[in-house]
């Protein structure tokens, strides 16, 4: 039978080397490490100091299959730790241990434990949960002969087990949704008092900004290193000046309340301004003005899995001869954060360049800049792609309701209902009128390019409505407006999610437009996106193509591949309404439809309990307004944002008559108040 110095002298190490590897009582490198159990399990018997601990620890601490287990922490106030520890004592509870909890934030704690652990043979195990890495910490784990594990992330010590949050994935998808949300300039604050913490966190962030195609900026990393170091102070220097980062992510739900004060004392809006993040718990985070967005710790998961691996470790100790089991590698078990999005965090707009979108509040004039234009009596054309349609009377209503104020006349309103051709020679037409001002929508990207180019060689100030055509590459026009198309998926997301959720449904199918066109492809993007990282209950089954106003046949060969489906999303709300025609075709009513903008049709399937449920709608008089400023503000040669954005509004049956009215300016039609008030289901809500 071996003895310790045939070991030591097999692995080329000392004897206490040997010693400490096998008691855990000092870190040695994982090179040693191997080197030592490598020659344990080579030699010919288990050594008699194995033999020896093994016999000790049976008879010493696992008598009997039950017993007491620790429960270490430090603030036991804490919404982490409580959670935990709540957990893990029904849990084991239930299985017929006994789970006493212990602080450890002073000298004479730290005491205590050492003597419950040394002096009661019926502690069984150990878990700890503290926020410190400080060695008096280590130091009671490392002497421990019964399992111990370690919760969280914040002990680093390789030599124990460990169950935790994944926190290089909870940093790195907390990027990734600000990225996709549209954000490039994402700012971190830290605390650097928790090293392996904040080495995971930094990889993830940093490998994020990397897959996302953005550089990593120094300034945008804030170190809280000191109790000195103010975080108001910190937060001055990085919101100050021109570079100004778009989203904060914080790593400790500590500095939530001084990054909240600091924002209401400073006038920054939360999130239009500033979107806010934080990973960690914090009770109080649904509360808060703006609800704050977590990627929560999974306490439940979190203490099942170290519930789980303790109750494994003491019957494998307490059944086991084999040496292996002291010597078994400690076992990592990371734990996903729960992505929980509240609206301390929103979708930036973005143009068809990349351009941050702008808040039409940025352009109002003043007084004086209103008497100048009424003074020079400026002129303006407005050209549609097509004309008749309730959304284009209200985008119109809202250019007159400024330029009526602002004493610019419109001197043509054409339409050219989708023909690229017609519109073309509309535009020729109008230019012999030698507007001031030009509000277009382009049929398309390519056919109308070449007569725009001659608008902008011309006096004519041009602004482009929801798109601009090919060969501009962001120059030679005033502006382009339209929806917040990231808002806009958002809240459809939410919309069909919520709902999916609350009738116990799950499954979503998915008919998005097939053209590369910036506005659509992005709210695509959006809803998909909300779906996938706020509800990971749900499923996107598979996701249908249209292209040729072939909604209808979509519908159906969707349905007949994945007839487990019980919700659509659809790209807006003229191909929604060809998809509800195809369900109910196919006796397919019980499936819920969720799309964009709202329109007579589409309102009326709502009101009457149809299969449209969730909807979120443009604002075409705001955006007629915004359209109107912007060529004011040009023909002033101001300077005007090249993106201006303007918020949807989230629509279901509850809100549709206020929503019809805000929108519409006017009163909801008598046939969909009547359809309302005889819906059953509405009314029985």
């Amino acid at each position: 039978m071996a003895s310790i110095k045939d070991i030591a002298k097999m692995a080329g190490v000392s004897t206490a080397t040997v010693s400490h590897v096998i008691n855990k009582t000092r870190y040695v490198s994982p090179e040693l490490v191997d080197k030592v159990e490598s020659a344990i399990k080579n030699a010919d018997s288990p050594p008699k100091f194995v033999v020896r601990r093994q016999k000790k620890i049976r008879e010493s601490i696992y008598q009997s299959q039950k017993g007491a287990l620790l429960y270490i922490c430090q603030d036991e106030d804490d919404n982490y730790t409580g959670e935990i520890w709540k957990k893990l004592k029904k849990l084991l509870e239930s299985r017929g241990y006994t789970v006493v909890r212990c602080n450890c934030n002073s000298e004479f704690e730290m005491s205590i434990i050492s003597k419950l652990l040394s002096d009661n043979n019926g502690i069984v195990g150990v878990f700890v949960s503290v926020k410190s890495d400080k060695l008096y910490v280590q130091n009671i784990i490392r002497s421990l002969q019964i399992p111990c594990i370690i919760i969280g992330n914040e002990v680093d010590d390789s030599a124990f087990d460990r169950v935790s949050t994944d926190i290089y994935k909870a940093a790195y998808d907390c990027t990734m949704h600000f990225i996709r949300s549209g954000h490039e300039k994402i700012a971190i604050l830290m605390d650097n008092s928790l090293k392996s913490y904040n080495n995971d966190f930094m990889k993830g962030y940093e490998n994020a900004l990397k897959d996302g195609g953005i550089k990593l900026k120094n300034r945008y990393v804030l170190h809280k290193d000191s109790h000195d170091k103010k975080i108001s102070d910190m937060l001055s220097g990085l919101l100050g000046g021109n570079d100004t980062p778009s989203a904060l992510l914080i790593t400790d739900s500590d500095y939530i309340y001084s990054v909240y004060r600091y924002i209401m004392k400073r006038n920054v809006r939360c999130p239009k301004d500033l979107s806010i993040m934080c990973v960690g718990n914090e009770g109080s985070a649904p509360y808060l003005n703006p609800a704050l967005s977590m990627a929560e710790n999974d306490c439940e998961r979190i203490a099942g899995k170290a519930a789980e691996l303790m109750l494994d470790k003491i019957k494998e100790l307490s059944e086991n001869d084999k040496y292996e089991v002291i010597l078994k590698k400690p076992s990592k078990i990371l734990v996903s954060a729960k992505m929980i999005i509240r609206d301390s965090t929103i979708g930036t707009a973005r143009g068809p360049f990349g351009e941050r979108g702008a808040d039409m509040h940025t352009l109002i004039l003043t007084e004086k800049e209103m008497d100048i234009c009424r003074m020079k009596r400026f002129t303006a054309v407005i050209v549609y792609h097509y004309i008749g349609a309730s959304f284009m009377k209200l985008h119109e209503q809202g250019v007159r309701d400024v330029f009526d104020r602002l004493g610019i006349t419109i001197i043509a309103v054409m339409g050219c209902q989708m023909d690229f051709s017609m519109q073309r020679k509309q535009i020729q037409s109008l230019l012999m009128l030698e507007p001031d001002i030009m509000i277009a929508f382009p049929v398309n990207h390519t056919m109308t390019q070449d007569v725009f180019k001659e608008v902008i060689r011309t006096k004519t100030k041009l602004v482009f409505m929801g798109h601009v055509p090919d060969g501009f590459e962001g120059t030679g026009y005033v502006s382009c407006i339209n929806v917040n198309e990231r808002s806009n998926g958002r809240n459809i997301g939410r919309g069909l999610g919520d709902y999916l959720l609350s009738n116990h449904k799950k499954n979503i199918g998915i008919i998005r437009y097939g053209h590369q066109f910036y506005a659509t492809n992005q709210r695509d993007s959006a809803v998909e996106q909300i779906i996938r990282e706020e509800y990971p209950e749900l499923r996107i089954c598979a996701t249908e193509v249209f292209s040729q106003k072939d909604e209808y046949e979509k519908t159906k060969e969707l349905l007949t591949w994945h007839p487990e489906i019980d919700g659509i999303y659809v790209s807006w709300e003229g191909p929604a309404i060809k998809v509800v025609e195809a369900l109910h075709d196919i006796n397919r009513e019980d499936i819920i439809v969720a799309t964009s903008d709202l329109d007579f049709s589409v309102a009326l399937d709502m009101a009457k309990g149809g299969c449209i449920k969730v909807l979120s709608a443009q604002q075409p008089f705001e955006e007629g307004q915004a359209a109107a400023l912007c060529g004011a503000n040009a023909v002033l040669g101001k300077r005007v944002p090249s993106f201006v954005a303007v918020e949807p509004v989230f629509v279901t049956a509850e809100n549709l008559i206020k929503s019809w009215n805000a929108i519409y300016k006017s009163k909801a039609p008598r046939e969909i108040i009547d359809a309302l008030q005889k819906n059953e289901q509405f009314m029985s809500e």
